[in-house]
């Protein structure tokens, strides 16, 4: 190869064609999982989680909500918009309407946990690992793991199961924000249902991959049946996931074409 800088682009477009989708959680409910048995919580599931438990790993009290921090109000009158009063507010809360909406949510090894690039004259080698912090915290959810060998059959399986449900729904990544970002709010402008989609800075150690069924709304949860997934996953235990490294590798031939 006569100029590897001639490869950068590449190299980030290999880095962000690759992902895993894995769901922590007990082996029992992974089992289920495995079996084809989708369950769906909805969005103030997370909320209550963290308002009423302190759980903030995998609760959030602003989960399909929209914060906005150091809020000015003003008050007029109805008619004439005469000013009656101004106050401010530390923190205030949108609700769209979607905190019903049921969500399954997964974690997903991508493109930001590269660790490491080595290129030479034939193929480019490319490490993924998981960072200190979700080694940590990702304990948190459960004993077990289960892998998606093959994430776009699972997203077609996910897709029969929710349309044969009647189920209307949009899948993505989770983005993070600071309060008060002009892009958070401008995609959820043009997009309520996005709402399900941001979560808060503190948060961004969990890069979830989510499934939001934008127009069901759910008092609890609901079970979603999709064809068995054993052909296309693994159950490990979470202990040997977190100590695990991806490596991905690419001939350049096969790269250039």
């Amino acid at each position: 190869m006569d100029d590897i800088e001639n490869y950068d682009e590449l190299i980030e477009e290999c880095k962000e064609k690759f992902f895993m989708l894995m769901k922590f959680g007990s082996r029992k409910n992974l089992e289920m999982l495995q079996q084809g048995k989708i369950y769906m919580k909805n969005l103030q599931h997370y909320i209550d989680l963290e308002t009423t438990t302190e759980d903030e790993d995998v609760g959030d009290k602003f989960d399909g909500l929209l914060p906005l921090q150091d809020v000015e109000i003003n008050i007029y009158t109805f008619n004439s918009s005469e000013f009656i009063t101004r106050f401010n507010a530390p923190i205030a809360t949108m609700n769209l309407g979607y905190k019903k909406s049921p969500v399954f949510c997964m974690f997903i090894l991508d493109y930001r946990n590269t660790t490491s690039t080595t290129i030479n004259t034939h193929e480019l080698a490319i490490r993924f690992d998981f960072s200190e912090e979700q080694k940590s915290r990702l304990a948190n959810f459960g004993d077990s793991v289960l892998l998606i060998t093959n994430p776009e059959e699972f997203f077609a399986r996910m897709k029969k199961g929710l349309n044969d449900a009647g189920i209307s729904y949009t899948r993505d990544r989770v983005k993070y924000y600071q309060v008060n970002t002009l892009e958070h709010i401008q995609d959820i402008q043009a997009n309520n249902a996005r709402i399900g989609f941001w979560k808060r800075n503190k948060y961004d150690y969990q890069q979830e991959y989510r499934f939001l069924a934008f127009d069901t709304m759910i008092d609890d949860h609901v079970i979603i049946k999709i064809e068995n997934l054993d052909d296309i996953s693994r159950l490990e235990s979470t202990e040997a996931i977190l100590n695990t490294f991806a490596e991905v590798k690419y001939k350049l031939e096969q790269i250039k074409e």
